[in-house]
């Protein structure tokens, strides 16, 4: 059966009615199909260069965490052999060097005692002795400097407590040095570092703040040590300070330094300042070195 004019046409076949779509829907049905697959196809391809622009960052973010794992040890490595010739210029210096001197000087008073001696020849001599004794003076805070003896051989209180009398003297700031009396040897490389952390503090005190006093406290509790290094100087620029704690843009090389050796012993590193001075906050697991063997 069929109607002129309408749009849909029924048969009847067993009982079951049909509806045909007439021409113009169906080319409609048909760009529509086109256009679903379209954007399917758009999808897919959206979908593979997501995957692979993911894999991509993945593996850039891999890459530069190798890079920094690889910076992290250089640094680590370098820093250690840095220690290791400071200590070995050190020894050369005091063993070597200051031996020489020694027997210069022993030489030098010996003809000084010569009563066949002119009044030019002594003065001479005795201008040679003060020289030598200049020469003996320097090399020996050079290599103290470098190196204190004192750090091997009764561990970082004794060392630090004659570094800071010498400090104090050449720089003119008062050291104040509050050390725990049941302190605990540390490893060698412990102590260094906290050694050398000290050592730039106070370089930066002296250098930058402007104080008259600096004060050094080593606490021990269960956990580890905790170092603390203030001043009462004219403070860090809340900029500079963010990017110290943060340990991100371009800070001092001594601090970077500073920062490194905190790393390195796997402590937390955290600078506080203001208009009253500045304070450095380092905490360094405790670890029990009873049977540390030492250089």
């Amino acid at each position: 059966m069929s109607h002129t004019g309408q749009s849909l046409r029924e048969q009847t076949s067993n009982g079951v009615a049909l509806r045909a779509v007439p021409a113009n829907d169906a080319t409609i049905l048909g760009i529509g199909n086109k256009r679903v697959a379209a954007l399917h196809a758009a999808l897919h391809s959206l979908e593979t260069k997501f995957k692979k622009r993911t894999v991509e960052f993945e593996m850039q973010v891999t890459a530069q965490r190798q890079a920094e794992e690889c910076l992290r040890e250089l640094t680590t490595r370098t820093l250690k052999l840095q220690d290791d010739q400071a200590r070995r210029i050190a020894r050369e210096l005091h063993d070597s060097a200051g031996q020489y001197l020694a027997a210069i000087q022993m030489n030098l008073s010996a003809l000084e005692r010569d009563s066949s001696l002119t009044t030019s020849q002594a003065k001479r001599i005795s201008d040679s002795i003060e020289m030598v004794t200049c020469c003996t003076s320097e090399i020996r805070t050079m290599s103290y400097l470098l190196h204190p003896p004192l750090l091997d051989e009764m561990g970082l209180p004794a060392a630090l407590a004659g570094y800071s009398e010498g400090f104090a003297k050449r720089s003119g700031i008062r050291v104040e040095l509050d050390i725990a009396e049941d302190l605990k040897r540390l490893p060698t490389d412990s102590e260094t570092g906290i050694f050398r952390i000290v050592q730039q503090s106070l370089a930066n005190i002296h250098r930058h703040s402007g104080s008259c006093v600096a004060k050094v406290t080593i606490m021990q509790d269960a956990e580890g040590i905790i170092l603390e290094i203030s001043d009462n100087g004219r403070g860090i620029a809340p900029e500079v300070l963010k990017d110290i704690n943060s340990g991100t843009g371009v800070i001092g090389v001594g601090m970077a330094g500073m920062r490194e050796r905190t790393r390195i012993m796997e402590g937390q590193f955290h600078v506080s300042s203001g208009s009253k001075g500045t304070t450095i906050e380092i905490s360094v697991p405790f670890i029990d070195t009873t049977d540390h063997a030492r250089p």
